[in-house]
């Protein structure tokens, strides 16, 4: 790895996760890190990530899910790469030719109210949440984007497009709150206006961290398991600092950067083996974890666009007719 230069990265994930890892391969490697973050850009970042990329000013893509690493990988602008720490990622978390690969998962969680609900009156199961008693008293993320996108595109695959529409119509149409982000569902629970929410496992911990009375359940334990986006890297074609690149890339590898990830107060799960964790942040082997196709989820959500960007919004249309 360089002593020295630069390396430019745009990163979907939220900075309060990215930061303190990129900062410290800063101070350790001495290689000057220039982030773009989503939260940052808002809705342009998709399209300033691929304009930036396409005129080489981009080296590596820190990603939330594979949904827009597939996109890149469909532009042609991911580089296939794989790093020597890489070799523990299970199939489920990367691409077939390493053009992008899964270095932390952020499994899909039900959270729920510990002062308004006992432990056994919780949803344990994702259709739970549209049934009696638990339908119209939670609050969920949209779809569009993010982790909650690649969920509902993970459901999709899973279910079939025909049992997943239904799911979501009657989320839309029973009362349950809609809202921006794994934050505002997190917020709505914790203050007791929701009993339930699916939000990000990260999301979770920053809650139980903060003391919100709030409890952590893996869905569908003894079903299909709980749907888990991994983060993921991407070496971008044409990047200006292509040594660099590979250095920071290989670091979010390392064991280091693993443990940096874990020891955060919004924690990641490790695909390492052996890295030492707290006691708050499970281990995947643990889970029942689902068994999604990341390129059949990535069709899904393009297939299922429309369908995904109108859910929830502002002034949107009752529930979709069936195609």
């Amino acid at each position: 790895m360089p002593g020295q230069g630069s390396v430019v990265v745009y990163v979907e994930a939220a900075k309060r996760t990215a930061g303190p890892l990129l900062k410290t391969f800063q101070d350790q490697t001495g290689i000057s890190v220039s982030a773009t973050y989503r939260e940052i850009l808002g809705e342009r970042f998709a399209t300033v990530l691929r304009e930036d990329a396409v005129k080489g000013k981009v080296d590596l893509f820190w990603g939330e899910t594979p949904l827009s690493a597939c996109d890149l990988v469909d532009a042609d602008l991911a580089v296939p790469f794989r790093t020597a720490g890489a070799r523990p990622v299970p199939e489920q978390y990367r691409d077939r030719q390493y053009r992008w690969i899964g270095f932390a998962a952020n499994p899909r969680v039900i959270v729920y109210n510990s002062t308004r609900l006992k432990p056994a009156e919780a949803p344990t199961a994702t259709a739970d949440l549209v049934r009696a008693p638990w339908a119209g008293h939670g609050a969920v993320p949209r779809i569009s984007t993010g982790p909650a996108a690649f969920h509902a595109a993970a459901l999709f695959t899973l279910w079939g497009s025909e049992r997943a529409r239904s799911f979501f119509d009657a989320l839309r149409s029973d009362g349950t709150r809609i809202v921006d982000d794994d934050g505002a569902a997190r917020r709505l629970v914790s203050s007791g206006e929701a009993l339930w929410g699916l939000i990000g496992l990260d999301e979770a911990i920053c809650a139980k961290r903060e003391a919100e009375p709030i409890n952590i359940l893996f869905p569908d334990r003894m079903g299909q398991g709980a749907v888990v986006p991994p983060q993921v890297a991407v070496l971008l074609r044409g990047a200006p600092h292509p040594a660099q690149a590979k250095g920071l890339y290989g670091y979010l590898f390392a064991s280091e950067g693993a443990w940096l990830l874990a020891q955060n107060d919004c924690a990641l799960i490790t695909f390492l083996p052996d890295v030492p964790k707290p006691d708050w942040v499970p281990a995947l082997g643990a889970l029942n974890v689902a068994r999604v196709d990341p390129l059949e989820a990535w069709k899904a959500y393009r297939g299922e666009a429309a369908f995904l960007d109108s859910w929830g919004a502002t002034g949107a249309a009752a529930p979709s007719p069936r195609p």
